[in-house]
């Protein structure tokens, strides 16, 4: 790759940062975020805003080009050069807004941008005013790109390290609602790694948490082959008692959590158990089988007003009467569970089979539409007898067992520690079995797939009742969690917020949808700035992992492969093609001369 094509580039990912840090100012994150130390009382969340346009635009202008199915890479100074001009573009553009800010009439730009306000300009030019913090900003960009492309240069034993170190790192500093509390339990002092102050990590501390993550990983990528040849080597019996071993010590943990974060975090996590299980049904149709579903909310609705139903709910009314609605049973909670998973499964059967022979964007509008049409109807005045209408229903049940109930958020966790258990490994088993193997060929090339004898009919409608199987038991779980549910819980937001755990963590990847809700419904969770700006980060989170990782954090292994086959095959044909065609060119030439 030339130098100049490079720069262009560079120039080019270089405006594209400076538009969105330019954005992130004008929505007031920035500012707003500032207010969170994440280390040493000199890296704030807001900092750290400031610091990710210009490092990833670095990053991202140097990065390796498909050109004729082959990787070109640049030259490591011209790579260099280009993260210099590229993140200096980043922070003179921003310099140059701040500057138009400063020549204006004051409060004639905040009349247009409201958080366009002193103080953020004081973040930006780092406290020192104009111009001198105009320079400081651009040799701060500058600084920034020159070090996301060398991070690119870096061989793989340097930077995965350094990566992991940096990603943990930052884990302990943002999630600081929720060590020291732990730490706290167990009886150790969490003053050197946490600021009692300043609430984030302290710099020894961070110093510690880096190097250790860094320690770990080199160490992990010097014995990893050994580790696995020797899991390899393990006789089958060994190896399931291994396995077993890992999962006890994995569930004790799990128990034990509620107990030392308390009932706050307790609550996020039973958030994110209910949102893990919606994904995971997810998957099921859209990382499975290929079948993009953007109505799911409706077996999450399904679920919790089923639920309701068969377990004695009541209708809300504006008078506070108890009014049993048109239709209910009495059942216990467990009893109703199977009936509500087979009556949603024949919901998903009969949204299913309509869309048989949609595939891709045709089938992701039909599905929105199935999705607004079960919100209107459970909120329409034609179903208001049983679903309550706008209002909904209340006194839903605890799901009691012997006088101990799970509405609490504790006893909630345990409670959808166990059904998400037990989609997990339904999902496993899916997976690894002949009806999972249909759906990857299917996912793969339906026509191929129908071609060698694969119905795709019968696992099409399949995967609907097996999502809607799994997802309603999130809508079940809610109900309980609440007490009461109402139209205004189910909207077109629950499926894109689903769907988007699902691609950022890998589809068709059980690890992926637990790392995706982690991310995107957890750290939102404990993270209060984060509520104000959810879908804004959802948005740019899907951005950033279509550029940075098309397959997901966590992709799915068998994917990956097949990706990896289609890639190489390609090569394979180019050398082929270009060998054949070499001595036609020569014997074209011989002839001429």
């Amino acid at each position: 790759m030339t130098g100049s094509k490079l720069n262009r580039q560079a120039v080019t990912a270089g405006l594209i940062g400076a538009a969105a840090l330019v954005y992130i100012a004008l929505t007031g994150m920035i500012e707003k975020f500032d207010t969170r130390n994440l280390i040493g009382g000199f890296l704030s969340l807001g900092n750290l805003l400031m610091a990710l346009p210009p490092l990833l635009t670095g990053y991202l202008a140097v990065r390796p080009r498909l050109v004729g199915g082959r990787r070109e890479l640049a030259a490591p100074r011209a790579a260099l050069t280009a993260g210099l001009l590229a993140g200096a573009v980043v922070g003179g553009v921003t310099a140059a807004g701040v500057a138009l800010v400063e020549l204006l009439p004051d409060g004639a730009v905040r009349r247009i941008f409201i958080q366009v306000s002193p103080a953020l300009v004081d973040i930006l030019t780092f406290g020192r005013g104009v111009p001198a913090g105009l320079v400081v900003l651009v040799a701060y960009g500058a600084v920034l790109g020159l070090l996301g492309a060398g991070f690119r240069l870096l061989p793989a034993r340097i930077a995965q390290p350094v990566g992991v170190g940096l990603a943990v790192t930052l884990i302990f500093a943002l999630l600081q609602r929720i060590f020291p509390p732990l730490l706290f339990e167990l009886g150790l002092d969490t003053r050197w790694l946490y600021s009692p102050v300043l609430l984030g990590l302290t710099v020894p501390g961070a110093l510690v948490v880096f190097a250790a993550s860094a320690g770990l990983t080199v160490l992990w990528r010097a014995r990893s082959p050994a580790v696995r040849e020797r899991m390899d080597r393990l006789p089958p019996e060994r190896r399931r008692v291994v396995n077993a071993t890992l999962m006890l010590v994995l569930v004790a943990a799990l128990v034990l959590l509620p107990q030392l974060l308390g009932s706050t975090l307790s609550q996020v996590l039973g958030s994110v158990g209910v949102f893990l299980l919606m994904g995971l049904g997810l998957n099921i149709v859209v990382g499975y089988a290929g079948l993009l579903d953007l109505g799911y909310v409706a077996f999450f609705a399904t679920g919790a007003y089923l639920t309701a139903l068969f377990t004695g709910a009541n209708r809300v009314t504006s008078i506070g009467d108890l009014v049993a609605p048109a239709f209910v049973l009495h059942l216990n909670f467990y009893l109703a569970v199977p009936l509500v998973i087979a009556v949603t499964a024949m919901v998903g059967v009969l949204i299913g089979a309509p869309v048989l022979r949609l595939r891709g964007d045709y089938l992701a509008i039909v599905t929105l539409g199935f999705g607004e049409i079960a919100r209107v109807l459970v909120q329409s005045s034609w179903l208001q007898d049983f679903t309550g209408g706008p209002q909904g229903l209340r006194d839903v049940t605890d799901a009691a067992i012997g006088g101990f109930g799970f509405r609490d958020p504790q006893p909630f966790f345990y409670l959808v520690l166990v059904f998400c258990g037990v989609a997990v490994f339904v999902s496993l088993r899916l997976a690894s079995s002949r009806v999972g193997r249909a759906w990857s060929a299917m996912r793969e090339d339906e026509l191929a797939a129908e071609a060698m004898g694969v119905s795709t009919t019968k696992y099409k409608l399949l995967a609907f009742a097996m999502g809607a199987a799994v997802g309603c038991l999130s809508g079940a779980l809610f109900a309980v969690q609440i007490g009461s549910i109402a139209s205004g819980s189910f909207t077109i937001l629950v499926s894109i917020t689903v769907l988007a755990i699902v691609i950022l963590g890998g589809m068709g990847s059980i690890p992926g949808v637990i790392v995706g809700t982690l991310l995107l419904i957890g750290l939102p969770g404990l993270l209060d700035e984060f509520e104000e700006y959810r879908l804004l980060i959802y948005g740019a989170a899907l951005i950033m992992i279509m550029v940075l990782r098309p397959q997901g954090l966590v992709p799915n292994v068998r994917r990956m492969r097949e990706l990896e086959g289609e890639e190489a095959a390609q090569d394979e044909w180019l050398k082929r093609e270009e060998a054949e065609a070499s001595p036609a060119v020569t014997v074209a030439g011989g002839g001429a001369s």
